[in-house]
């Protein structure tokens, strides 16, 4: 037997109650055709979706979610949630100890950061301290003779760190100047000469002559 109460029949009569039904059955199923809601009516709406209960069906999952949404105002009217995390609202109790940890962890990063800053400001200000001592003048002048024989000997004996060295063989001298390192002195000065050193340490620099010699010195300070 069908919903309206109709059932099979062989050859037998079909009598007007059971085709009046049958009518009825026709015009019920076309309503309810004409009314259908197809895919291709989803893809543009021209009415508002409204649920038949409020607060019991969802919108998506938490395994199968919508990719992106697009609005323009959002209203809620129990709690939101970013990324697991709920959001905060006008008038909920602040629990600090829900997010103290995120702070801390900001907190140490911002005091590295700081750290860093600091440490390369320090070095910035060294570089630029020593940027200005090679590059301000002189504010003295060291002046001296020294007594040049066949053993190397520095240009100085005290830890001094001067501009220039200024080095001059009068042009008396009977025997050439050489000057280098401790090691070596392949640098000619013959009688005469003079030359000018862009170091700073006058110890480090050496001198020998095959003779006595007496060479003048100065250094800018």
């Amino acid at each position: 037997m069908s919903w309206i109460g109709l059932r099979h029949k062989g050859v037998e009569p079909l009598f007007p109650d059971e085709w009046n039904a049958v009518v009825d059955a026709l015009d019920i199923l076309y309503k309810y055709t004409e009314q259908r809601v197809t895919k291709e009516d989803l893809l543009n709406l021209y009415s508002d979706i409204i649920p038949a209960q409020d607060d019991t069906f969802d919108l998506g999952s938490s395994t199968r979610a919508w990719k992106d949404v697009y609005a323009h105002y959002g209203y809620f009217l129990d709690d939101a949630f970013v990324q697991g995390k709920r959001v905060l609202k006008d008038g909920d109790p602040v629990r600090v100890y829900e997010f103290i940890e995120y702070a801390k962890q900001d907190i140490e990063d911002i005091k590295s950061r700081l750290s860093a800053i600091s440490g390369a400001l320090g070095l910035l200000e060294s570089y630029i301290q020593t940027i200005y001592g090679y590059a301000k003048p002189p504010t003295s002048l060291e002046t001296a003779s020294l007594v040049v024989g066949t053993t190397p000997v520095p240009l100085s004996d005290l830890d001094l760190t001067v501009k220039r060295i200024h080095v001059k063989v009068p042009s008396w001298a009977g025997y050439i100047v050489y000057i280098g390192s401790y090691t070596r002195q392949d640098f000619i000065l013959e009688p005469g000469d003079k030359e000018v050193f862009e170091i700073v340490k006058p110890k480090n620099i050496y001198v020998r002559s095959l003779g006595n010699v007496t060479i003048f010195i100065a250094m800018e300070i």
